[in-house]
């Protein structure tokens, strides 16, 4: 068990008599401390990956310099040119990880992935899909050849960010190349403020206290009881092939449900793209929440089930059809949009198609029509 923050604080602000030895209490609650983060490290870290993306070396090109085991390869004719982490979500050879690192000079993929486990346990991958504005990147990994299964890796178990406030203590956990581990403790220092991306891409992340290297990108941000509830990646940033480089005072993190849902849609869309209508998308509860006027929110005339569009991009696929700030969505192409996350799917599950979009006005049903484009990296901020 990891003990409380008030027990931590006690710890510290107790008096001692300067020069005194540590009391036999306190040693023990160091050492169950100690002990908790042991466990907790142990238990996520089987799910935690190294990332590798490599290129193919040019006939004749020689690395001078450089030691061969650890330009070690197990693709002949190819080099490692980046390094990250991911984290391994499903028994079906998934791992959900950022986008950038996957990437090379001008922004095209590298040409071969690979994933080593904490246990050193290496395994080739291939790019399922991934997704440029929330830095999002989907691999599948390959059992070895006779083997069943994938080694020590386990499936991470998966938290809920509404169990956590501002304040509670979480966890960055990733695998950079080599014998280099990232177990970075902190605080959250701000929650989201809405799931949807779409408008504000920093307001959807998760803020950390802790500072991380560049090879923890992909990683993991756990909760105390080793949930992860989010993925790190690096800073938003206004140029889509700016490398991948951490703030050294606060750790981003995606929301871990938020990977899980664009992955499920990508997996089957198997697209490297950026849908969009143009504009952004509240809940009713984070709509409530936001109007901090529970008789407002309920004199407001909403429907039994949609999502409030909060923003508007203007040009773009929405205004054109007509699209207004203060609409419901009902319905994209005949699909029920409950949820954010039923918003975000709908849009790679239709991207490049013209969709009716059904939307809920002053109390009446519209219908509209609109293209589900790729989004233009002017609406990045």
């Amino acid at each position: 068990m990891i003990l409380s923050l008030t027990a931590c604080i006690a710890l510290v602000t107790a008096p001692h008599a300067r020069g005194s030895a540590p009391r036999a209490d306190d040693v023990a609650l160091f050492t169950a401390m100690d002990a908790a983060r042991h466990r907790l490290h142990e238990d996520v870290s089987r799910s935690i990956v190294t990332v590798n993306a490599y290129i193919k070396v040019p006939e004749g090109v020689a690395y001078e310099g450089r030691w061969q085991v650890a330009d070690e390869s197990p693709f002949p004719g190819y080099a490692r040119e980046h390094v990250s982490s991911g984290i391994f979500v499903n028994a079906d050879g998934t791992v959900l990880c950022c986008r950038k690192p996957l990437t090379l000079e001008g922004g095209v993929f590298a040409e071969r992935f690979e994933v080593e486990s904490a246990q050193g346990e290496r395994f080739e991958a291939e790019l399922v899909a991934s997704e440029p504005t929330i830095n999002l990147g989907i691999l599948r990994v390959k059992p070895e050849s006779g083997t069943p299964g994938f080694g020590s890796l386990v499936p991470a178990r998966i938290g809920k960010l509404d169990r956590l406030a501002t304040g509670d203590t979480v966890f960055a956990i990733a695998d950079p190349f080599g014998s280099a581990r990232t177990f970075a403790p902190g605080v959250i220092m701000a929650l989201p403020t809405a799931a949807c991306y779409q408008a504000d891409l920093t307001g959807s992340f998760i803020h950390g206290s802790m500072a991380v290297g560049p090879g923890s990108i992909g990683g993991a941000l756990a909760n105390p009881a080793g949930e992860v509830i989010g993925i790190i990646v690096p800073p938003p940033s206004l140029d889509p092939l700016a490398r991948p480089v951490p703030l050294p005072d606060v750790t981003y993190a995606m929301q871990v449900d938020t990977a899980l849902g664009v992955a499920e849609a990508l997996k089957q869309k198997r697209s490297n793209d950026s849908p969009w209508l143009g504009f952004s998308v509240l809940s009713a509860s984070e709509l409530k929440a936001r109007m901090r006027d529970d008789a407002a929110f309920a004199a407001l005339a909403k429907p039994a089930r949609g999502i409030y569009v909060d923003d508007l991009y203007d040009p773009s696929p929405a205004s054109r059809a007509g699209v207004k700030r203060g609409d419901w969505v009902v319905e994209i192409n005949g699909r029920p949009i409950a949820a954010v996350v039923d918003f975000q799917q709908a849009l790679y599950y239709f991207s490049g198609t013209t969709v009716p979009v059904k939307l809920f006005r002053d109390g009446q049903d519209v219908m509209v029509t609109s293209m589900i484009e790729r989004r233009p990296p002017e609406a990045n901020r």
